[in-house]
């Protein structure tokens, strides 16, 4: 063989495996940051069951009928749902309970949310129907006071400008740089999430990096009134309690909990998903 020929070859056949390799390298260091990505953001909702949460609150657009999660974690639509309508132009994100399949179900009476249609039968941000679900009213509880080192693993916050509540997930590891203090305050008032901790937009981005999730302080709805100091959140579980009542996680700057009042199925409460970890 020519050595001239045979040192195209070679060249050609180089070339080709640094490509194949790069490739390869490729699809590892992604992969990689996929399965990092999940691992970090798991949560333990009982001792055999783990799920990711959805990446903001639920939110519903009547006119266009389209479901979507808010576009930040911080994101609440607030007053703007007192225009709760089946042909409102606009976006809601405080839902009577179970109304999965009736949004923009706003009646004050109990009758009207006797079943429960979970909201992750829709087609969400164009995922598949099905592909998310609410959390049952014992996984709930499990999550904020059963799982390993539970009571590490929240606190109360205001994130940029938002008062709500931060969940950490099992494998947390705190950014560096960063300090997270669990737990809530000792006194009643709205101003006290900020007190107790405060992240701005670029720290809590690293914090989201890390796998952390924050429920904000929205508040409620009944019929067109609206409830919105962020003083209060709520967010519904999928169990019921008796014909009138439900029970929802309760976000308060001192505690945080599941009363067994001021969940009427009838009230508007936020919504967010998860998704069973396989």
């Amino acid at each position: 063989m020519p050595i001239k020929y045979f040192f195209t070859k070679l060249c050609m056949s180089m070339k080709k495996f640094h490509y194949l390799a790069i490739l390869f390298m490729v699809f590892v260091f992604a992969s990689c940051e996929s399965n990092e990505s999940n691992e970090l953001s798991v949560f333990s909702v009982s001792a055999n069951k783990k799920v990711t949460f959805s990446p903001g609150n639920l939110q519903y657009h009547p006119k266009n009928d389209k479901w979507r999660f808010a576009p930040n974690q911080y994101d609440c639509i607030g007053w703007d749902n007192k225009n709760i309508s089946s042909n409102y132009d606009g976006w809601i994100d405080l839902f009577g309970w179970g109304t999965g399949n009736n949004p923009t179900n706003s009646s004050t009476f109990e009758s009207k949310y006797q079943k429960f249609t979970d909201w992750g039968i829709n087609k969400i941000d164009g995922e598949s129907p099905n592909a998310w679900r609410t959390l049952t009213y014992d996984e709930w509880y499990y999550l904020i006071f059963e799982r390993p080192n539970s009571s590490m693993l929240w606190g109360i916050a205001q994130v940029v400008g938002v008062n709500g509540l931060i969940l950490l997930p099992d494998n947390w590891v705190c950014p560096k740089r960063i300090s997270f203090k669990s737990g809530s305050h000792e006194k009643i008032g709205e101003e006290y999430y900020a007190e107790y901790q405060n992240f701005n937009r670029i720290d809590w981005k690293k914090m989201e990096d890390a796998g952390a999730i924050f429920l904000p302080a929205a508040d409620a709805r009944m019929g067109n009134f609206i409830s919105f100091e962020q003083y209060r959140g709520f967010y519904w579980s999928s169990t019921c309690l008796g014909a009138e009542y439900a029970w929802s996680l309760c976000i308060m700057p001192f505690n945080v909990s599941f009363p067994e009042f001021n969940t009427n199925v009838a009230s508007g409460l936020s919504v967010r998903l998860v998704q069973d970890v396989k």
